[in-house]
C-alpha cells in the first residue's frame, strides 16, 4: 500500500519559524515514568544537553495494552503486553547540577 505525500508530516523550514538554537532538558531524581522514558528518548536521539541529575526509577517503560472487560464488576482493564529496556544502566547527564530540595522551593 503506497502512503500519500499528504500524509507525510514535512519539516518545518527555518523561514517558517523552525527552531534551529540549542535545547536543554532538566532532570532530577524526581523525573519518572514518561518524563524518565521522554528523557532516554532525548539522549539516544542526541536532541540536546541534558543538565541535572540521573533519572528516577528503573529505566524501563511498557506499551501496548490489550483491554479486557471484567463481567463481574463491569470495569475495563488493561494489561501491557511490551516491554522496553532503556540501553544503558542509567541515563548519562552531559552536566551534573545537583538538584535543590528545601522545602521553600516546592512552593505554589
Amino acid at each position: 500500500m503506497k502512503v500519500p505525500e499528504s500524509d507525510f508530516i514535512k519539516p518545518i523550514a527555518p523561514e517558517d519559524g523552525h527552531y534551529a538554537g540549542n535545547v536543554y532538558l532538566l532532570t532530577s531524581g524526581k523525573t519518572l515514568s514518561a518524563a524518565a522514558s521522554f528523557a532516554w528518548t532525548f539522549a539516544e536521539c542526541n536532541i540536546g544537553t541534558i543538565i541535572g541529575e540521573e533519572t528516577g526509577g528503573m529505566s524501563v517503560c511498557y506499551g501496548d495494552k490489550l483491554w479486557y472487560h471484567l463481567p463481574v464488576s463491569d470495569l475495563e482493564c488493561g494489561i501491557s503486553f511490551k516491554r522496553f529496556w532503556y540501553l544503558r544502566a542509567c541515563l548519562i547527564i552531559n552536566v551534573t547540577v545537583r538538584a535543590v530540595s528545601r522545602r521553600a522551593d516546592f512552593r505554589l
